[in-house]
């Protein structure tokens, strides 16, 4: 169940309350986008451009998660779109509704666990001094009928964005996820495939090889372009990179529900999956070692 806000004081907050803001606004004064400040100068032209102007403006208190120019900066070059790309993207609006929450919630007013947000789907997550991992840098802005705080990420909702887009280079680098994890998969399917096929037909591994090449390099072109593909098209939040996928919100909100549940994922994990790997591809080298030496199949 989503956690409506509750008052929380503690040492975590010491350091973010030093940090406060307080800008008063007339009675009767409104918050516009014109006047969220120079450090929110993205923000008020994305609240524009999706026409949520009047939607958070009246006697209805507020508090705003902002991202900061800053936010939206990172967001531009990750995503590798201009500012006007992201201020076109058809989800603005539930982005920008996504970081509005009802009422006036004070940074002493927060506690961890999830918030309700005029999003209306899907809703922030609150941990310390975060919000869906973001920090708070500016907290307590009082606007008119907004309560403001200031945070160095913009948050996305599921299926609201594209992943981080990562270029081929960084995506095959000797450092990056993809060298291994597809030699790993690779190895696993070809140890799995190698001892079946020993035990059917009585075939060393290299004899193997030798007599079924094409069906080899087929399958490791197929497994090798079905491992990178969602790589260079992350559309909509997901992510290709295993090591990443537990921290997309996309990708939990498709696992919700399903037979893969956080605890599954603990023991399925990344980590396994390539150790896995390494132990398959460890194996394969030894049982090539071995039936060399032997000069037969093993099994």
């Amino acid at each position: 169940a989503r956690a409506a806000p509750v008052a929380r004081r503690c040492g975590a907050r010491r350091g973010l309350a030093a940090r406060r803001q307080a800008v008063s606004a007339p009675a009767g004064v409104v918050a516009s986008a014109s006047v969220l400040g120079d450090n929110l100068s993205v923000l008020s032209a994305a609240v524009e451009k999706a026409e949520l102007l009047e939607a958070l403006t009246g006697d209805k208190k507020l508090t705003v998660f902002a991202p900061t120019d800053a936010a939206f900066a990172r967001v531009c070059e990750d995503l590798q779109l201009s500012k006007e790309e992201v201020l076109g993207l058809e989800t603005l609006a539930d982005i920008l509704t996504y970081h509005v929450v009802e009422g006036t919630v004070t940074s002493g007013d927060l506690r961890d666990g999830e918030v309700a947000t005029l999003n209306e789907r899907f809703a922030l997550d609150i941990q310390g001094t975060t919000v869906n991992g973001a920090n708070i840098t500016t907290a307590d802005v009082t606007i008119g009928n907004l309560t403001v705080h200031e945070i160095d990420a913009v948050c996305f909702p599921p299926w609201s964005a594209p992943a981080k887009v990562l270029t081929p280079q960084q995506v095959l680098a000797f450092e990056g996820w993809a060298p291994e994890v597809i030699n790993g998969r690779l190895a696993m399917l070809g140890f799995l495939t190698a001892v079946v096929q020993e035990i059917a037909t009585g075939q060393s591994f290299t004899e193997q090889f030798a007599t079924n090449f094409g069906i080899f390099a087929a399958q490791v072109q197929l497994w090798a372009f079905a491992s990178l593909a969602p790589a260079f098209s992350s559309n909509e939040g997901y992510t290709a990179n295993p090591f990443t996928m537990e921290a997309s919100r996309t990708w939990r909100e498709v696992f919700k529900g399903g037979p893969w549940g956080p605890e599954k994922r603990k023991v399925f994990s990344p980590e396994v999956e390539q150790l896995n790997g390494r132990a398959a591809m460890v194996g394969i080298v030894a049982l090539i070692a071995v039936e060399t030496f032997k000069g037969s199949a093993l099994f």
